[in-house]
């Protein structure tokens, strides 16, 4: 499980590639992907493909990127949207908002229940936490947005965040991301070449931002 920007990315992609790798020596048969896969990364296409390409069964939702890529929010988003194409930005655009993970009686979310923006953050005060998440009606709520990994109990909900494979914001520069095998869920971390990352960021209309973002896996 693991958000792309908020999850994943070739620094994105380089992001793909390296928990690919866990991924698969891990005997996971499917990735839950909780959303906003393609906005700042250099090879958006190649991100898409690679979530899409996956040898498995995938669970993926949009995240407020992806939307905004769909609706050409920004020059980033326009910019994003030239390299994806037509086909994959309907494909982007066409995710749900929230999925169901019956076998695992959770609530998959890009941020919370109805709202793809509020921040829940792990020092969020309980009170405010608690209307955020509301009643999902499953045992655990599977949320990112935020960029930070972290596990909380709000009333009786657990809830999740993997963090970010793509833009971790907790000054660790490893890729984010979580593992649920029979219903255990463990929170994993995995080194991947930042320079490489880097090196791909020449022509992005918000290069400065990727860049000090990757360095400093700061917001």
């Amino acid at each position: 499980f693991f958000q792309a920007e908020d999850g994943i990315r070739d620094y994105k992609v380089t992001g793909v590639q390296t928990c690919a790798l866990p991924i698969s020596a891990a005997g996971c048969e499917g990735l839950v992907v909780g959303g906003d896969l393609a906005y700042l990364g250099p090879a958006p296409d190649e991100c898409v493909d690679r979530i899409r390409g996956f040898d498995g069964r995938v669970v993926a939702i949009r995240g407020n990127t992806d939307r905004m890529i769909a609706s050409g929010d920004d020059e980033i988003a326009e910019w994003a949207a030239d390299r994806l194409g037509d086909e994959r930005v309907a494909w982007l655009g066409g995710l749900q908002p929230e999925r169901v993970l019956g076998e695992h009686d959770a609530l998959l979310v890009h941020a919370v229940p109805g709202d793809d923006e509020r921040r829940l953050e792990p020092d969020t005060p309980d009170a405010i936490a608690e209307m955020l998440v509301g009643a999902p009606g499953h045992a655990t709520l599977l949320c990112g947005h935020v960029h930070v990994q972290y596990t909380r109990r709000v009333g009786t909900v657990e809830v999740v965040n993997p963090g970010s494979v793509g833009f971790p914001f907790d000054g660790r520069q490893t890729a984010a991301w979580a593992l649920i095998d029979d219903g255990v869920l463990e929170l994993r971390r995995t080194a991947y070449d930042v320079e490489r990352a880097l090196a791909r960021l020449a022509m992005h209309p918000a290069r400065a931002l990727a860049e000090r973002r990757l360095r400093t896996a700061r917001a």
